[in-house]
Order: C-alpha cells, then sequence, then structure tokens
C-alpha cells in the first residue's frame, strides 16, 4: 500500500496479473542507478506511516475477508473480521517483526523461520511478502533504469544468500522521484517468476492517497498466467490519532472454546 502526497509512504506491494508478460519490464543497464545506499536512504527516510485507519478487504479466489488496517509510524496491524486473527508487522531499516495473535488478549506470538513463507489463510500472500526483508538483503545488483506505468524508477535483483526465504531471487523497482516501490517480482532458484506484485489504482483520504486495490497473483513456474490471484482492496478510512491507532483493538471477542472449534487457528490455516 502506497501513500502520495507531502510524504510519500509505502506498505504493501502486490501484482496486477491482467497484463501478465506483455508488459514486464526490461531494465536499461546502460542507464545506470544511483549508488545503492543513497537510494536505500531515502526509501527508509520515507517510510514513516501516517496514523490511519483503514478498512477494505482481503478477495482470494473462493473466500473474501473483511479487514481493519491500522497504521501507526513504521507499524502495520491487520484485522480479520469475524475470524480469530490479527496480524502485526513493523518494518525498520534493520530487521522487520511480524506476529500474529487469535484473540485481543493473547500475546503477540513471533513468527520466524519457514513459517515466514506461509501463506496467510487461502490467500497469495505470505507472512514474508507483507516484510519487505528483501530491501535488506545483502546480495542486491543494479539492473539500471526502467518504467513502471508511466513512472521513471531504478531496478534491482536482490538474492537471499543463506536466508531463508520461498524466493531465490526477488527483482524490485523503486520510483526515481518518490523513492517508493513500485513493482515486485519472487522467482525460484531455475530462475522462474513464482509471484508477481503491483499497485493498480489509489485513492485520496484525508491529506494522502492511499491504495485503492493492489493485486498478488501466483504463478506456476514456466507458466506466463497465474493460477491464483487475491485482491486487496480499501474501501474507506479516516486519520486517526497516535494514541487511538496504538489503542484500537478491532479482533472479534472469542473464548478459547469458540476459536478452538472454529478451526481458524493460525496453525491450522497456515497448514492449508
Amino acid at each position: 500500500m502506497v501513500f502520495w502526497g507531502k510524504r510519500l509512504l509505502l506498505i504493501l506491494f502486490f501484482l496486477n496479473p491482467y497484463y501478465l508478460f506483455s508488459l514486464w519490464s526490461k531494465p536499461n543497464p546502460d542507464k545506470p542507478s544511483p549508488p545503492l545506499e543513497f537510494i536505500q536512504g531515502r526509501f527508509w527516510r520515507n517510510f514513516r506511516l501516517k496514523d490511519y485507519i483503514l478498512k477494505g478487504s482481503i478477495q482470494a479466489a473462493k473466500d473474501t475477508y473483511p479487514i481493519t488496517l491500522i497504521l501507526h509510524d513504521r507499524s502495520m496491524e491487520y484485522h480479520f473480521i469475524g475470524l480469530p486473527l490479527q496480524i502485526h508487522v513493523e518494518i525498520n531499516p534493520d530487521n522487520t517483526y511480524v506476529a500474529y495473535k487469535n484473540r485481543p488478549s493473547e500475546p503477540w506470538q513471533p513468527i520466524t523461520g519457514l513459517n515466514r513463507t506461509k501463506h496467510i489463510l487461502n490467500t497469495d500472500i505470505s507472512y514474508e511478502d507483507l516484510c519487505l526483508d528483501f530491501i535488506r538483503w545483502d546480495k542486491i545488483k543494479p539492473l539500471g533504469t526502467d518504467s513502471i506505468k508511466t513512472l521513471s524508477c531504478w531496478a534491482f535483483d536482490a538474492y537471499p544468500g543463506s536466508i531463508l526465504s520461498a524466493y531465490a531471487k526477488v527483482r524490485y523497482w523503486i520510483a526515481e522521484e518518490y523513492y517508493a516501490l513500485l513493482r515486485v517480482e519472487g522467482y525460484n532458484k531455475e530462475g522462474q517468476i513464482i509471484k508477481r506484485l503491483d499497485i493498480n489504482s489509489v485513492q485520496r483520504i484525508g491529506d494522502a492517497y492511499v491504495i485503492k486495490e493492489m493485486q498478488i497473483a501466483t504463478i506456476p513456474p514456466g507458466k506466463t498466467l497465474s493460477s491464483s490471484k487475491t485482491y486487496i482492496q480499501i474501501e474507506e478510512g479516516r486519520p486517526a490519532s497516535a494514541k487511538e491507532s496504538e489503542n484500537l483493538d478491532l479482533a472479534p471477542q472469542l473464548d478459547h472454546e469458540e476459536y478452538t472449534a472454529s478451526g481458524l487457528s493460525v496453525e491450522s490455516m497456515n497448514k492449508k
């Protein structure tokens, strides 16, 4: 999710499978980018989230999940309305923290290691996808300049090395003017694209522009068409005070028997 305004802010990144390979960009190595450290510094300087409360939905192939998304500084909190699940993500220059809990009274449970590669519910979104870890990977190769939907940008290939990841390589594009992510593609070890993330449309809420729709597609190795798609849609939102953002808790109040019987705890969801 990207905010456009005096402070350009990014939350998520997801793909547009409508265009498939016909609009896939080809970075031009003859037009080099500025030093990576400079671009990363500007990216993290801009990555400060205004206090907002957004409402929308995550639409997978078979299910739609209403959500409330609470933003504050470098943190994002996802509340799945009607389900016993909350996800907290905090993205910093040095590390990313991602955790879940199945009801408000529980402590946050960190998600680490291979668990980060698991998908959330039955969507195309993994916990890893929320974390932007590739921005901090040690091996990053500049590819030159490119253009994404008329915006000039710089392209990079990032490699996880010894870090556990579902991707052997991540290619990403950062806008020259805004220093924000525009597109991300994940590849397997054979160099085949397996996921594509892109921003589809934006809208103005208050004094900021926020994502209206994002898309994520899973692409079978060696194929050009996606096997599944997930849409992230923001329908409404409003600015919130820092105190309200920190204290608001919208998850359903379910007792232990209710959320155990539902079969929707994060452990059972991760096995699907």
